[in-house]
């Protein structure tokens, strides 16, 4: 066995077991509501900034597992057609994207 053939598989193995309970877009999609439901239910991100900086950082890495599995950012008009999940847009109350591969 080639070191290309086992590393292509076991990319393929991590990308399905990171596909579970659903897939990795619905978890991006669902933490970005619950982050838009705080945000309009409560003051908790006024009040204590760091939680909306912990959620970004939680988006963030929600964003390189999407990437990792589909080859794109959630953002990309492209993942509709590739996988065919739309991800609400990342809440203004995180900022923006920090991973440096996210351009």
């Amino acid at each position: 066995m080639s070191n290309i053939f086992v590393r292509s598989y076991r990319k393929a193995v991590v990308i399905n077991q990171l596909q579970f309970a659903r897939s990795v877009g619905k978890r991006l999609d669902e933490h970005r509501e619950v982050v838009e439901r705080i945000e309009a239910s409560t003051q908790l991100f006024s009040d204590a900034p760091w939680h909306a900086s912990h959620m970004a950082t939680q988006d963030d890495y929600l964003m390189r597992i999407y990437h990792l599995v589909h080859d794109c950012w959630p953002d990309d008009l492209r993942q509709i057609q590739i996988n065919g999940e739309v991800v609400r847009a990342r809440p203004l109350v995180l900022g923006e994207c920090c991973l440096p591969e996210y351009k």
